[in-house]
C-alpha cells in the first residue's frame, strides 16, 4: 500500500452524537480508512468526459458566481500523488470519493447554517440529484440533512439551478484540487463577492454570536454620517485649494493635487478661467458703478435711515447715490407718511409733518434728508418729555372743545363763543358769538403758567383790537359750545341749546348755512365725513344727518344714558355713553353690531382707530380701555388716572394715545402696549376737558378758560420744512 499523505481532521468528527448507531458506524468506517492522494482526490484536469465521476463534486453556483479558491501546497502534493497511485487503489479511491462527497457536502451545509439563519427552514431543499435519484440523508446536530448525490441546487434563493451548466465544457472543474487547501481558511459569504473580488477585497470577520445587536437604523445613520463627513471634507479641500490659487500660492498644473483630467470638466468650479490680478483695486466690484442710477436709487430706497447714512461713507460714488433726494424722499415717506385705511378718509388732526403738498402729492425738490432729521429730533423730544408751553388767553369760561391744523386752532367755550387762533403767531384771529356774548375788558384774569412757557400772550378782550375781531353772524348759539368738528369746507358746532349749526368756512368769514334740530337735550359731540353728519346728545340718542341737504336720515337708539362721544370710520360708528357701554353701529342698517362694556362706571370719551380695528374708551373708571373691534375682547387697560378720563385721542400715525383727566394731567401712552411714557401734571390750573395731538404738539383745553399747547418742535432747526402748506 502506498504511503498515505497527511490527513486533515474532518469537521464531522466533532458533530454531536445522534441516536443512530448505524450512522455513527458508517461515519467511522468512512473516515478511519487510510487514503492516498489518488484515492482521495480526483483531478478532472485530465478527464474532459462529462461523467458522474467528473462532475461529482462541482462548485455551488449561486447566480452563476464562480467561487475561485487559491491553491495550497497540500493540494499540489495530493495532485502529484494522484498520478503515482491511481492504478493500484481503485476500490479505495471509490471509498475516498464517497468520503470526499460527504465531507464537502457537510462543510457546505455547516457554512450555510453559519452564514444565513434566514435560510434554515429550507435546508432540505439545498440539494437535489439531477437524475432525480432518492437523496441520501445524514444526521447533523440532530437534524435530518440531505446529502448531495450530484450537484447542489439552491432552490429557495431565486437563483437558476446548477443543472443549467451541465452542457458547458469542462476543461477545468470549478472545484479543483488546487482550491481544496483553502476551503477551511476562507469561507466566502453565501450572497457576497466571490472569485478575484473576494480575494482582493476580503470581507470583515464574522460577528460573534454574543455581540450586542445594534438598534434598527443605526447602520443607515452611520453610513449617512460618513457620507456627509466625506462631502464636507471634499468641500473644505476645494475651498482651500481655490483660496490658495486666488492668493497666488498655488499654481495650476504644478501642484500635486491638481486635476489631470482636463477634458472631463471634473473639479471645474466656473465656466471660464479665473482671472487673478495683482492689483487689489481691480479685485473689487462696485455695483453702483455699473448699475443705472434709477436702479441704484430703487435699491437704496429700501434701506432704513441708519443704514443709508452708513452707505454714504463707503465711497464717493456711494455718497452721491445715498444722498440722492429721490432716495431720501422714499425713505422719509415710507417712515412718516400717514396711511389711509378706510373710505372716506378720516379727518386728520393737526398736520401730517410731511412737507409741502400739491394736488394731494408731495412737492418735489424738498430737502428730504433734513426733514428726516427734524422728525427724528422731534420724536426724541417726545420720548424725553421736553415740550415747551404756549398759552392761549381769551375765553372767559371753560373751554370744552378744540380742533387744529397747521394753520389755525378753533375752540368752543361755555362763554358761548367760538375762537379762531393763528398757529404761527398764537394770537386770536376771530371771535364768533351773539351780540350779548361780547367779552368785557380785563377778562380773564392772568393765571399761573408753567416754567417751560415760551408764549403767553395777554387777552385782547375789551381792547380796540379785540373788538375788531369780534363777529356776530346771522345765526349763532345762545348757549355753551360743547363740541365742534371741521374739514376743508364746513364746520359743525353743537351746543347746550339742543341744536347744531353747520358753517361754511371756505372764506375769511365763517358763514352759518343751516341748523340741525332733532335733539331734546344738549348736543355733547359731533363728527362728520363727506356724506354724513353725526350728533349725539344728553337725551341718549344719536342722529344721522345728510351733509349736503341737512335732512335727517335716521335715529340710532340703544343707549340708556347720555351719549358723550361719537366717532366715524366709513360706514361704522362708535359711541360711548354714561351707561358704561361703548357701542359699534352699522350706519347702513342702523343696527348695533358690537358692545364694549366698562368694568364699573360710565364712559365719557371714545376713539376709533383709523383702520377700524380697535376701539379706545375712557371715563369714570379713571382708565383707558383698548378693545378689539371685531371680537369685542378687551386687549389691555392703562394705568389709572387720578380722576375722570374726560378726553381721549388716538394718533395712530405716530403710535401715541393722548388722555386728559380731571386730575389736571395729560398722559402720553404707547398705542401698541398702552405703556405711559409721558406725564404732564398741573400745566393747567383746572380740569383737562379736551386734548388732541399731531406729530409735533398737543393742544389741550381746560376749565380755567385757557388753551394749552405742548410744543415738542419749539426751536428745532428746520421745523418749518415739515409744514404742509398747500401750494
Amino acid at each position: 500500500m502506498s504511503p498515505s499523505i497527511h490527513r486533515r481532521p474532518s469537521i464531522l468528527t466533532h458533530r454531536p452524537k445522534t441516536s443512530s448507531a448505524v450512522d455513527d458506524k458508517q461515519e467511522a468506517l468512512a473516515f478511519d480508512m487510510k487514503r492516498t492522494a489518488s484515492q482521495t482526490f480526483t483531478s478532472e484536469a485530465h478527464d474532459g468526459r462529462d461523467t458522474p465521476r467528473a462532475r461529482g463534486l462541482g462548485s455551488v453556483d449561486e447566480g452563476r458566481t464562480v467561487l475561485a479558491y487559491p491553491s495550497s501546497q497540500h493540494s499540489q502534493h495530493s495532485h502529484h500523488s494522484h498520478h503515482s497511485h491511481h492504478s493500484n487503489h481503485s476500490h479505495t479511491s471509490s471509498l475516498s470519493r464517497a468520503s470526499q462527497t460527504v465531507v464537502g457536502g457537510c462543510k457546505y451545509i455547516c457554512r450555510r447554517l453559519s452564514t444565513s439563519s434566514a435560510r434554515r427552514p429550507s435546508i432540505a431543499g439545498l440539494f437535489d440529484n439531477h437524475n432525480h435519484a432518492p437523496p441520501a440523508r445524514d444526521k447533523l446536530g440532530g437534524l435530518d440533512v440531505l446529502l448531495p448525490s450530484d450537484r447542489l441546487v439552491h432552490q429557495d434563493s431565486g437563483m437558476p439551478s446548477v443543472q443549467q451548466d451541465l452542457s458547458e465544457p469542462h476543461g477545468h472543474s470549478r472545484f479543483s484540487v488546487k482550491r481544496w487547501g483553502t476551503i477551511r481558511h476562507r469561507r466566502p459569504a453565501t450572497s457576497g463577492p466571490s472569485g478575484d473580488t473576494a480575494r482582493f477585497n476580503p470581507g470583515p470577520p464574522p460577528v460573534p454570536t454574543n455581540y450586542p445587536i445594534p438598534p434598527p437604523g443605526s447602520a443607515a445613520r452611520a453610513a449617512a454620517a460618513a457620507a456627509n463627513n466625506e462631502r464636507l471634507s471634499l468641500q473644505r479641500r476645494e475651498q482651500e485649494q481655490t483660496a490658495r490659487f486666488l492668493a497666488g500660492t498655488l499654481s495650476m498644473g504644478t501642484h500635486e493635487d491638481d486635476i489631470k483630467d482636463n477634458e472631463s470638466g471634473i473639479g471645474m468650479n466656473c465656466s471660464s478661467p479665473i482671472q487673478r490680478t495683482d492689483s487689489a483695486e481691480e479685485k473689487k466690484f462696485d455695483p453702483l458703478k455699473v448699475l443705472p442710477a434709477e436702479i441704484s436709487s430703487m435699491i437704496l430706497s429700501n434701506l432704513e435711515a441708519p443704514s443709508l447714512i452708513v452707505a454714504e461713507l463707503v465711497s464717493k460714488v456711494w455718497n452721491a447715490a445715498a444722498n440722492s433726494p429721490h432716495v431720501w424722499r422714499n425713505v422719509f415717506l415710507n417712515k412718516f407718511e400717514p396711511r389711509v385705511h378706510v373710505n372716506p378718509t378720516p379727518i386728520m388732526m393737526g398736520g401730517a409733518g410731511c412737507g409741502k403738498i400739491r394736488n394731494g402729492r408731495p412737492v418735489p425738490g424738498q430737502d428730504w434728508k433734513q426733514m428726516y432729521k427734524v422728525r427724528k429730533t422731534i420724536s426724541r423730544r417726545w420720548t424725553g418729555c421736553s415740550p415747551s408751553a404756549i398759552y392761549l388767553n381769551g375765553h372767559t369760561d371753560s373751554v370744552y372743545c378744540c380742533q387744529f391744523d397747521e394753520n389755525k386752532i378753533i375752540t368752543g367755550s361755555r362763554d358761548r363763543t367760538i375762537r379762531v387762533w393763528d398757529m404761527k403767531t398764537y394770537k386770536c384771529l376771530k371771535v364768533i358769538g351773539g351780540p350779548t356774548n361780547r367779552p368785557v375788558p380785563n377778562t380773564p384774569h392772568r393765571l399761573e403758567a408753567h416754567k417751560e412757557t415760551v408764549v403767553n400772550h395777554p387777552s385782547l378782550n375789551g381792547t380796540v383790537e379785540g373788538n375788531s375781531i369780534y363777529c356776530v353772524p346771522s345765526d349763532y348759539h345762545e348757549a355753551s359750545i360743547l363740541c365742534l368738528q371741521y374739514d376743508d369746507e364746513i364746520m359743525v358746532t353743537g351746543s347746550s341749546d339742543h341744536t347744531c349749526i353747520v358753517w361754511d368756512i371756505t372764506g375769511d368769514e365763517y358763514v352759518p348755512m343751516y341748523r340741525l334740530k332733532g335733539h331734546s337735550a344738549g348736543v355733547l359731540d359731533v363728527c362728520l365725513d363727506d356724506k354724513h353728519i353725526i350728533s349725539c346728545s344728553k337725551d341718549s340718542s344719536i342722529n344721522v344727518w345728510d351733509r349736503v341737504t341737512g335732512n335727517h336720515i335716521r335715529y340710532l337708539q340703544g343707549h340708556r344714558g347720555p351719549v358723550n362721544a361719537v366717532q366715524l370710520r366709513g360706514n361704522l360708528l362708535v359711541s360711548a355713553s354714561g351707561d358704561g357701554i361703548a357701542k359699534l353701529w352699522n350706519l347702513d342698517s342702523g343696527m348695533c353690531v358690537k358692545e364694549f362694556p366698562s368694568q364699573d362706571r360710565g364712559l365719557a370719551a371714545v376713539e376709533f382707530s383709523d383702520d377700524a380695528k380697535y376701539v379706545l374708551a375712557g371715563g369714570n373708571d379713571h382708565v383707558v380701555y383698548k378693545f378689539d373691534a371685531l371680537t369685542g375682547q378687551l386687549i389691555h387697560t392703562s394705568v389709572r388716572h387720578g380722576g375722570l378720563v374726560r378726553s381721549l385721542f388716538l394718533d395712530a400715525h405716530n403710535g401715541r394715545v393722548i388722555s386728559g383727566s380731571y386730575d389736571q394731567s395729560i398722559r402720553i401712552a404707547d398705542y401698541a402696549s398702552g405703556e405711559v411714557f409721558g406725564l404732564y401734571e398741573n400745566w393747567t390750573t383746572s380740569w383737562i376737558l379736551s386734548a388732541k395731538s399731531d406729530y409735533r404738539r398737543v393742544v389741550a383745553t381746560s376749565q380755567d378758560g385757557r388753551a394749552l399747547i405742548l410744543d415738542f418742535g419749539w426751536n428745532v432747526l428746520g421745523k418749518d420744512l415739515l409744514v404742509g402748506a398747500k401750494c
